[in-house]
């Protein structure tokens, strides 16, 4: 008993082990130990370093519920481009970059880790793949920072997204009334941004989404050249989607799910400030 006692001891912040630490042990072997001291020792650590890290707490407390509010209030807002033939990217170079070298500088060391642990270094191994480790930890929680506060992007009609290389713009949008619904067909243009091989949504599915979260989904039509086809470096083509809406939808947005649209890599998601990072608020393209 007296030695999980010690080990409870172990529990009490260093300084005060360093001050108290020998005349506790020394308590310890005249007085003996039971079941009631060790949880009276349990109680006395526990109690200690909650005094100890109280400051801590309260200002992890007051970080976390401002960081909140400003999450919340950047998710009330929008960026709407202004509609006169601009390019928005899914990601930056700058932040892919940063991303690149990340990932790759973290896992040099983690490699030189092992090779320090190989020859018999494992101390210093430790350090290094520690400091490795969080380096990443810090990026990410920067990665999901930038996400939470960057505001929604929505595309104006005449203005163009791409992600990646595989980029789409709405030229314009005729709606035919139809009943309880309305037939929207969006003329869009669809390009390469790249003049690196080729291009394409091949496994996507894109659709329609209105302000209440409803999809519709893109209706086949055998005469329009399809949204996923391959493209040349540099290729640009026109084409029409077409899509059946509710006619209460107020507001209805071009939108995507697939490899090439909603999935992407998981290397993508790494840059940061992408689109595609988590947290960030999906880009919509305005159809209405």
């Amino acid at each position: 008993m007296k030695r999980l006692v010690r080990v409870i001891a172990r529990l009490y912040p260093k300084s005060w082990r360093d001050r108290y630490g020998v005349e506790f042990d020394a308590l310890l072997d005249d007085a003996g130990a039971d079941a009631r001291t060790a949880a009276d020792v349990l109680a006395g650590a526990l109690l200690m370093q909650i005094r100890t890290w109280k400051w801590i707490a309260s200002a992890t407390m007051l970080a976390v519920t401002v960081f909140s509010a400003l999450a919340w209030q950047a998710g009330r807002r929008t960026y709407e481009s202004p509609g006169a033939n601009l390019i928005l990217h899914s990601d930056s170079g700058l932040g892919a970059m940063l991303g690149f070298f990340s990932v790759v500088l973290a896992t040099l060391m983690l490699f030189a880790a092992g090779a320090l642990c190989l020859g018999g270094k494992c101390r210093a191994a430790g350090k290094v793949a520690g400091t490795a480790l969080s380096g990443l930890a810090i990026y990410a929680l920067a990665v999901g920072a930038v996400s939470l506060l960057t505001p929604r992007t929505i595309v104006s009609i005449g203005d163009s997204y791409c992600f990646d290389n595989w980029c789409i713009g709405v030229q314009n949008v005729t709606a035919t009334p139809q009943g309880q619904s309305v037939l929207y067909q969006a003329h869009v243009r669809i390009f390469s941004d790249t003049d690196l091989g080729a291009a394409t949504a091949r496994g996507a599915a894109i659709y329609l989404l209105d302000e209440q979260g409803r999809r519709f989904p893109l209706l086949a039509d055998p005469l329009a050249t399809p949204f996923d086809v391959n493209l040349q470096p540099r290729q640009s083509v026109t084409t029409s989607l077409t899509f059946r809406a509710a006619a209460d939808a107020r507001h209805l947005f071009l939108t995507g799910d697939g490899p090439s649209i909603g999935l992407p890599a998981l290397w993508v998601s790494l840059y940061l400030g992408s689109d595609t990072s988590l947290f960030h608020r999906r880009t919509l393209l305005r159809v209405r």
